[in-house]
């Protein structure tokens, strides 16, 4: 019997991830065998988990709250825009080296570029938040060349940590209605617990696009202080949520797939999804 390549996302908590669909679907377009699944990691025990995971023939993992930094300092060789990022979302075990990738930043851009046709273009952008995911993004972000970017977070100082390495500028939550923003960013956890984060509605005044990156079957808190603020669009993470994995099985395979079939697929099985369960991935 052929033995099947093994793959799967780590994460804590994992059990309402999508990814294992979207990678089945990749496999079946690539006319590939493989199998891929949900794995959840102690809070204090990502490495050991990957690790073991490595030892019983995985070929790769992908990585998702709260470990993408954990899996950056696993790593033995980072690619470059992981190096940039600081945070890994991709694992390829090859032979005895642990290859990190961030594939969430190219993932973002590629959603918003193709499937949404949004332009960076002299574009002002505020992310909120200042974890892995949204180290993932900055880099990628500034290769399209926004007017102005901007990060805010509860803490500041964390805010401004990151603002100093990217080179981007850190601003306060209270001075956020003042300035006009055509994208705003949520990279904040507060979709995951049923919020939104604590802006004024009217920071989205005629802006042109409010994306979470947390997805869901119903507009997210996030989404709907958006929309009720004035966003012309708001959207959830599946497009980059797909998109991203399209980069991580280039990774492993050797094929990108077509995403556009996968999106309309997932975004119909969300559908029966319960309202309560946003993922991150």
């Amino acid at each position: 019997m052929t033995a099947v390549d093994k793959y799967g996302v780590v994460g804590n908590p994992i059990a309402h991830s999508r990814s294992p669909e979207i990678h089945q679907r990749f496999a079946q377009q690539a006319k590939q065998h493989l199998s891929y699944e949900r794995i959840e990691a102690p809070l204090d025990g990502f490495e050991d988990k990957a690790l073991t995971l490595r030892e019983a023939g995985y070929g790769g993992l992908n990585v998702t709250l709260p470990f993408k930094i954990d899996a950056a300092k696993l790593a033995d060789d980072l690619t470059p825009r992981a190096r940039v990022a600081g945070a890994v979302n991709t694992l390829k075990f090859d032979g005895d080296t642990i290859v990190g990738d961030n594939t969430d930043g190219i993932g973002f851009v590629r959603d918003l570029r193709e499937r949404l046709k949004f332009s960076f273009s002299d574009c002002s952008v505020l992310v909120l938040g200042s974890g892995g995911a949204v180290r993932g993004l900055l880099g990628s972000m500034l290769d399209e060349s926004p007017r102005w970017l901007a990060v805010a977070n509860r803490s500041h100082k964390r805010a401004e940590e990151l603002a100093e390495e990217f080179g981007v500028e850190a601003i306060h939550f209270d001075e956020i209605p003042a300035e006009h923003f055509d994208l705003i960013i949520n990279g904040t956890t507060t979709s995951l617990n049923h919020q939104a984060p604590a802006i004024d509605p009217d920071t989205f005044n005629d802006c042109a696009l409010a994306y979470d990156l947390a997805y869901a079957a119903e507009p997210t808190p996030f989404m709907q202080l958006a929309t009720s603020g004035g966003a012309k669009q708001a959207v959830d993470g599946l497009g980059m949520l797909i998109e991203q994995a399209a980069e991580s099985f280039l990774l492993w395979r050797g094929v990108r797939p077509d995403t556009s079939a996968v999106y309309r697929e997932l975004r119909e099985l969300l559908k029966h999804q319960s309202a309560e369960h946003v993922v991150a991935r």
